[in-house]
């Protein structure tokens, strides 16, 4: 889909990046720019930035970076005409007629009867379950499970038949075509017959925050393994990205999240009054789960089931959500294993008590250590307390540390000082691991930054005053990348030196809407990013050795193509010499910023 380039950067420019990034990550400014932790990757220590002058963003852990429009694309997995339109929505932008190459014409079709055919099955499994013989028993199951009808609609709640082509009879009779649903994921091909993803099924339908169809969850109805079974992944799905019940969730009042393990916990919970349930797709919980939550909320209380199992995946869950910028409690439920099996025996009234008395995350690692260990005897207090110790180190507030530990070591019955002493050894022993493993990112940032031609542009984009006379003797063609990166680095080059010809400036936003693939707008973005030396020489060093390689390698493919030719002319060997002359007097070549005292040497260039 194209639209006119100053459309795309009217879009852009209204569209304020630190609004649109913290929907998504808990930020902070320090100096000129905010920090976070990135959403792309998991850590500890903030190392995503966003730079309010030039309206892009950049983590310097994974190297991901880019604009608003590359940014809502990655977190809401939209196609790039998606990710304008949304954006100019929320600029007040009316957007004009876009033209749509035969591609993307292709593409959104298909994400389009993607969603129709899902919602097709979502009304195909309902109509089985409320209207059929065949889904009384799974009606006789929700009865007994206590699910009024009036929730089992709410939730689109279905039955998938015992038939192993119903479905697909149905979906055929639509106009969807066997490819179709093979791509949806809802049913599957073997050799020359077609069966039905699921099958004697309780159906959850899956829905994105805009209410669509996407994907779908099974219970099995009687024996039959896996217990629950849900949809692969597909162009509109992505287990990761999800949660549960969000496009229900995101419209309570209620102050902060449930998130709970299994879809009938959710159910249970909504038809209490409980409206703010949500819960992950069959994996452990993942940093798009906790970044989309905390769009909607900044508490959350994990619920997860009271086994070994729940207790685990709450200790694993509780970093993530807090690094996305959620405050965090923990519920335990006591006399029940799950949400559902408190409820049926209790008021709503009771639960929302044992919400009002969740732990924080300091108390909650202190009552599993405790059960992990006899803190009746002197190994296991030890056990306990080196425990703590590293759960304490990872606050990053001293303030709130110091509260803790001493909250901690009266708890414990030790010494707060020597409580306090064992926790800054392990905050001195994890930053050695962290500054080896930020030495291993620098390394590879520092093999990133030695392609000459990443670091010429990189000089180019931040000193575009000095365009003019490297033109002199590096053109766009000498600036190619690399087989598969070659449109990118011309493209970024053809723009600099048009904007120069032009007397413009080029924004760093617009070289990065210059790539389509995530990949090449992450190298951009690692350009736009890259910090020049503040010391005259040291540029100048830089300068000089990146234009000699850059230069040195485009004289030799130049050289490779002529050698290659079996009838070499006279004006080949001329070239041939001429091209060994040039190379050899980028030896003495070495570059001077205006205003540089000293002598030229011979055969040097001057800038």
């Amino acid at each position: 889909m194209y639209y006119p380039e100053d459309v795309i950067r009217d879009v852009r420019e209204r569209t304020d990046i630190v609004n649109l990034v913290s929907g998504y990550v808990s930020l902070q400014k320090k100096g000129s720019n905010y920090f976070g932790c990135c959403p792309f990757h998991n850590e500890k220590t903030p190392s995503f930035s966003v730079n309010t002058k030039e309206q892009f963003f950049y983590c310097f852990g994974c190297h991901k970076g880019g604009n608003v429009i590359t940014f809502l694309m990655e977190m809401e997995n939209l196609t790039f005409p998606e990710a304008i339109k949304e954006l100019a929505d929320r600029a007040g932008v009316t957007l004009p007629e876009a033209e749509l190459s035969p591609e993307e014409k292709r593409r959104i079709e298909a994400r389009t009867r993607l969603y129709d055919m899902n919602r097709e099955a979502a009304r195909f499994f309902y109509y089985q379950l409320a209207k059929t013989e065949g889904g009384a028993h799974a009606r006789a199951y929700l009865k007994e499970r206590g699910v009024t009808d009036a929730y089992a609609k709410r939730f689109g709640l279905g039955y998938a038949p015992i038939g192993s082509a119903s479905l697909y009879r149905y979906l055929s009779a639509k106009g969807y075509t066997t490819e179709e649903m093979e791509k949806a994921r809802l049913v599957s091909v073997r050799g020359n017959r077609v069966y039905d993803y699921f099958f004697n099924r309780l159906m959850f339908p899956i829905f994105n925050t805009a209410g669509q169809t996407i994907a779908f969850g099974g219970r099995v109805m009687g024996q039959g393994e896996p217990k629950y079974l849900n949809s692969p992944e597909t162009e509109v799905f992505n287990k990761r990205r999800n949660l549960y019940a969000m496009q229900l969730a995101k419209k309570s009042h209620r102050k902060e999240a449930l998130m709970v393990e299994g879809y009938m916990d959710v159910l249970s919970l909504h038809q209490a009054g409980f409206d703010n349930a949500v819960a992950s797709l069959g994996t452990a919980l993942t940093q798009e789960q906790a970044l989309l939550i905390k769009r909607y909320y900044n508490d959350v209380v994990l619920i997860y089931d009271s086994d070994r199992a729940g207790t685990q995946a709450a200790r694993r869950g509780i970093p993530i959500l807090e690094q996305a910028g959620l405050k965090v409690r923990v519920l335990r439920v006591p006399g029940a294993k799950d949400p559902d099996e408190f409820l049926k025996q209790n008021p709503p009234e009771a639960f929302q008590a044992l919400i009002d008395q969740a732990m924080n995350p300091i108390d909650f690692e202190m009552r599993v250590l405790e059960e992990e260990n006899d803190t009746q005897t002197a190994d296991g207090r030890v056990l306990t307390v080196n425990g703590m110790a590293e759960r304490l180190a990872e606050i990053e507030s001293d303030l709130e540390r110091q509260i803790h530990v001493q909250d901690t070591a009266e708890k414990l019955k030790v010494d707060p000082a020597l409580l306090a002493k064992k926790v800054e050894e392990v905050r001195r022993t994890t930053g050695l691991l962290e500054r080896r493993q930020n030495g291993r990112t620098r390394q590879e940032e520092q093999g990133l930054r030695t392609d000459a031609r990443m670091q010429l542009l990189g000089v180019m984009i931040h000193r575009q005053d000095l365009i003019p006379l490297l033109e002199r003797f590096i053109s766009q063609e000498d600036l190619k990348g690399p087989e598969g990166a070659q449109d990118l680095y011309a493209a970024v080059a053809e723009s600099l030196f048009h904007h120069q010809a032009e007397h413009t400036e080029v924004q760093k936003a617009d070289l990065i809407s210059l790539a389509d693939r995530p990949e090449d707008q992450e190298k951009i973005a690692h350009l736009v990013q890259m910090q020049l030396p503040e010391e005259r020489d040291d540029l100048e060093k830089l300068l000089t050795e990146t234009v000699r390689a850059v230069k040195r390698r485009a004289l030799e493919e130049r050289l490779a193509r002529l050698s290659a030719e079996e009838n070499a002319t006279a004006e080949d060997l001329r070239s041939m010499q001429d091209i060994i002359y040039e190379r050899k007097s980028l030896e003495t070549l070495r570059i001077q910023l205006p205003g540089s005292g000293g002598q030229q040497p011979e055969g040097g260039t001057v800038l």
